[in-house]
């Protein structure tokens, strides 16, 4: 605006006169401020429009807002006059060089200080130099007063400001002082816990080595004290047989080496230790054969440290009170371990021989149908050491339970699996025993009679159990279950084989107690993946796992297990739903480096990827991928022989032929146990090559290998000479031959398997009896060409035959 008023001060009079009486300035000054304003999109078509309304209507109300609309007026008028008027009236000396004095004639004082009275009036007056000067100072000093208060207000806010940044400093100071104090306590608080834990420590192991070294001194004045107690007895023993046989106690000479029938001169060469080192590993049977050969052996088979450990499980046919009682009274003060397993003929006389032995440690009582409450109560009564106890498949009631709480007081393993006659009263006496805080092991298998309330009692006085056993429950609930697994948190082996009702809500509050090391379950179909991640995010100790015929699990259960890093079994057999992708999650996973044994059986998505990631397991020993049909031999078998480390390896049923068996022992000759059932492609070619390459096979399953001949059996025998196991189930071509060439190289088998071998005559039999001698096991089912007489004379040499000549079944596909 200054631009355009010094513009306009060097025109003529005339023009400014001529634009002012047209009023041109105002027509572009309103035309100019409406295009500003209004913005319309045909600026052009508005100016036309707007000249057109001032022609008809003329130029009397021309204003220079005039074409700008009311609502986009302000509602306050901040310019009071047009820009024009100040441009054009600048120069205008009829305007600027007078003003307007208004003068009060009547008692009124005029500008320059007269005094008028009467009327008022107005006249116009030059402005003087003077009055420039009034108005220039005042407007200076106006200026100097806002900028003065400006800076006196920018000083203060900056005071202001310095003022709270000190104090903001000054609390930061502290602050920080304060957080140093705080780092540096926590510090010594840790510096001054790990001491308090070096000393707890060091005065624990102080303690602990002072308390071994007092029990060292102890036992060795107890061995002492018991060899010199045991010398003078093994001597008044020996000397008393050689005062009843009339020999002279005093004659140097050793027992045994004297004239006469009593000569042993083998015992003698060996000594009396090396003697007792051989006769330990004969049973009982034998041992009282080898005390009716002479003298020297019935005293190298009585000696004391032949008799601490009683089995009586293998002769528990022939076994009777009579035999048991005489030889429990000669061993009683040596015997520690004692096995009746199975033992039905006994009766309360042998339990009571049993309650004389004080030193017993381990009793086994398991099937002893002669076992009632009373007997029981006869043998805990005397043996109060007892630590292992089974009672197993025994008909004890709620007082036997009674009675082993109240006198067993140091029992630490007990079975009462399949006992149906106790009740959840006889868990409440156990619980509130003396025993109940030392027991570890409890085994209540196919006990259908215990209710959610029994479990409760368990678990509040039982709280220190380290292995569970529930198989064979299946009225087994969560209601039982939760009880126990708040309670007994110190459980690290858990098996509920056979308990469909458990579901996730179970197996999630186990999965709380960290110690679980061991869990096995089996044919539950309500347990999901949701159950298995909790154990796998909790449970990171988990060593074996046993998972068999859980249908609703998921390849995401394995992924949840893949970061147990100490996994050393895994057992998923039957669970179909895995495939490839879980695998391969538990090969990427944490457990991929301890992982020992795996057992995919039946899992029939598995397929060649599964295989490929499985050699990651770099430490396997045992695989089995039984009737799993997406193996194929070229990408999936041969990839197994990569596994270095594997020594047992079960391929039943799947896609294997000679080219994939050969490929197998090529890459792998470290194999011991080996099961090829059912794998109907394997011929004689591949056989051979597989036997050449792995000759340290021990057990061998070839059952249902229905293309194998003699000459197979033939390089199997020469190559294979350690076998212990074969299975030739099924072979419909193996004949007398086989077995010849068996029995004359395999020395070493011991189990042996020829069920339906059709061609197989009595004559196998002879060679076996030959050449077999440690042959103990022997199944010959469905063979039609051995006689039963052949067959009655082979158990005398085998103890366990098993033998039939019924019509081959359907399932063995023979036409």
């Amino acid at each position: 605006m200054a631009n355009m008023a010094a513009s306009m001060k060097g025109q003529k009079p005339e023009l400014k006169h001529y634009l002012r009486s047209n009023k041109l300035p105002d027509v572009y000054e309103a035309l100019l401020t409406g295009l500003a304003v209004m913005c319309p999109d045909d600026p052009l078509q508005f100016i036309l429009d707007k000249l057109r309304c001032l022609k008809e209507n003329g130029m009397e109300e021309l204003n220079w807002d005039m074409f700008v609309e009311d609502y986009m007026k302000p509602p306050n008028k901040v310019i009071t006059e047009s820009n024009l008027d100040f441009i054009f009236n600048l120069d205008d000396e009829s305007m600027i060089d007078f003003i307007d004095i208004p003068v009060n004639i009547q008692r009124g004082q005029g500008y320059f200080g007269g005094r008028f009275e009467g009327i008022t009036k107005s006249r116009k007056i030059w402005p003087t130099p003077e009055m420039y000067a009034t108005a220039y100072g005042h407007y200076n000093m106006s200026l100097k007063n806002m900028c003065f208060s400006a800076w006196m207000q920018y000083y203060l806010h900056k005071k202001k400001k310095k003022m709270a940044m000190e104090k903001k400093m000054t609390r930061a100071a502290l602050h920080h002082a304060h957080r140093i104090l705080r780092v540096h306590l926590n510090v010594w608080r840790d510096w001054l816990r790990y001491r308090k834990g070096c000393q707890a420590m060091a005065y624990h192991k102080l303690k602990r080595i002072y308390f071994v070294s007092v029990g060292i001194v102890l036992f060795r004045e107890w061995r002492a004290v018991a060899k010199r107690n045991k010398d003078q007895r093994e001597y008044f023993e020996i000397s008393l047989r050689r005062l009843e046989r009339g020999e002279n106690v005093d004659d140097e000479e050793t027992f045994g080496q004297g004239d006469g029938d009593a000569q042993d001169k083998l015992s003698g060469q060996l000594g009396i230790e090396l003697a007792v080192k051989v006769f330990s590993f004969l049973d009982i049977a034998d041992l009282a054969r080898c005390a009716c050969v002479c003298r020297s052996w019935k005293v190298i088979a009585y000696h004391s440290s032949l008799w601490n450990r009683l089995d009586f499980s293998k002769v528990r046919n022939r076994v009777t009170d009579l035999v048991t009682t005489k030889l429990l009274s000669k061993c009683r003060p040596y015997l520690i371990h004692l096995s009746m397993r199975g033992c039905t003929q006994l009766q309360s006389s042998t339990f009571l021989s049993i309650s004389e032995c004080r030193n017993l440690q381990d009793l086994n009582l398991s099937q002893c149908k002669g076992l009632d409450d009373e007997s029981l109560k006869f043998v805990v009564k005397g043996c109060k050491i007892i630590l292992y106890l089974n009672l197993s498949h025994t008909h004890i009631t709620d007082a036997s339970l009674r009675t082993i709480s109240k006198y067993c007081h140091n029992v630490q393993f007990l079975s009462l699996a399949y006992c149906k006659k106790f009740s959840d009263r006889g868990l409440q006496y156990l619980s509130a025993g003396k025993c109940s805080k030392k027991l570890e092991y409890l085994d209540l298998s196919g006990c259908l009679q215990i209710t959610p309330d029994g479990f409760k009692s368990l678990s509040s006085g039982c709280n220190m159990l380290q292995t569970l056993v529930l198989n064979e429950f299946p009225t087994l609930n969560d209601d039982c279950m939760m009880a126990v697994a708040a309670k007994c948190t110190k459980i690290h082996t858990l098996s509920i084989l056979g308990s469909p009702l458990l579901t996730d809500e179970t197996f999630k509050r186990l999965a709380n107690n960290r110690n679980l090391r061991k869990l096995r379950i089996e044919g539950n179909q309500r347990i999901s993946d949701l159950s298995l991640k909790a154990i796998g995010k909790n449970c990171t100790d988990l060593e074996h796992l046993y998972l068999a015929d859980c249908q609703r699990l998921t390849d995401a259960s394995l992924k949840a297990i893949a970061n147990c890093s100490k996994l050393v079994v895994c057992n998923i057999a039957d669970v179909v739903q895995i495939t490839n992708t879980g695998v391969q999650s538990l090969a990427e996973g944490s457990c991929a480096s301890s992982l020992r044994e795996l057992n995919l059986t039946n899992c029939i998505r598995v397929g060649d990827m599964a295989m490929f990631n499985i050699r990651k397991f770099k430490n396997l020993v045992y695989l089995s991928v039984c009737f799993c049909e997406h193996i194929s031999e070229k990408s999936g078998i041969e990839l197994l022989g990569q596994l270095h480390a594997l020594v047992s390896l079960d391929i039943s049923g799947c896609n294997c032929s000679d080219e994939g068996l050969s490929s197998l022992g090529k890459y792998n000759n470290h194999l011991r146990d080996v099961t090829l059932s059912e794998c109907a492609d394997i011929t004689d070619l591949g056989l051979q090559k597989f036997t050449q390459q792995c000759k340290d096979i021990e057990r061998l399953d070839l059952s249902h290998c229905k293309l194998l001949t003699d000459g197979a059996i033939k390089n199997l025998a020469f190559c294979c000479r350690y076998l212990t196991s074969l299975n030739l189930a099924g072979c419909k071509l193996i004949t007398n031959l086989s077995i010849q060439y068996l029995s004359g190289v395999c020395h070493h088998l011991h189990t042996l398997d020829i069920s339906g071998c059709i061609i197989i005559t009595d004559k196998a039999l002879k060679y076996l009896r030959k050449g077999c001698k440690k042959l103990k096991y022997l199944t010959m089912l469905y063979c039609k060409g051995i006689t039963k007489h052949a067959a009655m004379k082979m158990m005398r040499h085998v103890p366990a035959l098993k033998f039939s000549d019924d019509e081959i079944p359907v399932y063995y596909g023979y036409k």
